[in-house]
């Protein structure tokens, strides 16, 4: 697991001494933990930035030095970030010990390639992470799954992962990783085409009037004067 060293000076707890960190570009945080009080703090914007682009992200062990007071370890337990900005707004910092076991999410990583995709099946990532239980120094960077020998239908449980020595699942559940789909099928829209020797469908209504009649049809009768009565003259 990554370990990079990190200094933090002391804040003013509050709001307003949140507004003022960010202000000079640092980002408030709290450090808590079984063997700690809970302290107001802040660190190095970029130093931050910095330190979560290891490998092993979020889940980087930190060497925690705070100016003038203790350093012990640490790992980031939540965060804010600025939605638009995508900069940190805010830290939390578990301390920790390397004899104490800790509960982490580790992302998965696909390798191989898929009998079933090679068929035209899709590959259905159903989790992203893993919640997994161990000692600092033992926790992996990430949990590789080869989907190699998968075929269409075929999926990945929770329970068939190995895991790296040192390091359990934090929970009983078995739940799906990934699986291998079929491919949406596309809809056609479908033309009616009459039959050979099926007549064709009535004209709608609303037809032009005067259309000719069918071959061997007889045309429809003239009206005529009725017998006995003269046509009247304009």
């Amino acid at each position: 697991m990554e370990r990079v060293a990190l200094t933090a000076e002391m804040r003013t707890p509050g709001k307003g001494g949140a507004r003022q960190a960010r202000m000079a570009e640092k980002v408030p945080a709290v450090l808590y933990g079984r063997t700690v009080e809970p302290l107001a703090v802040v660190v190095d914007r970029k130093e931050l930035e910095k330190a979560v682009k290891t490998k092993a992200g979020m889940n980087v062990m930190v060497d925690l030095t705070i100016a003038g007071g203790d350093s012990g370890l640490a790992l980031i337990r939540d965060y804010q970030a600025d939605p638009f900005k995508r900069r940190f707004i805010h830290i939390d910092f578990q301390a920790i010990t390397l004899s104490d076991k800790l509960e982490v999410e580790v992302p998965i990583v696909f390798t191989g390639a898929s009998v079933g995709v090679k068929e035209g099946g899709v590959v259905e990532q159903l989790r992203r992470t893993v919640h997994v239980r161990a000692l600092p120094t033992a926790i992996p960077e990430s949990i590789e799954v080869d989907i190699t020998e998968l075929n269409i239908g075929d999926s990945i449980h929770a329970e068939q992962l190995t895991l790296p020595e040192g390091v359990e699942f934090s929970s009983a559940t078995n739940y799906t990783i990934v699986a291998i789909v079929p491919p949406a099928k596309e809809e056609v829209a479908a033309v009616a085409v009459p039959l050979e020797g099926e007549a064709a469908a009535a004209p709608a209504e609303g037809a032009a009037a005067g259309a000719a009649p069918a071959e061997g049809e007889a045309k429809p009768a003239e009206a005529k004067p009725a017998e006995g009565k003269k046509e009247q003259k304009a």
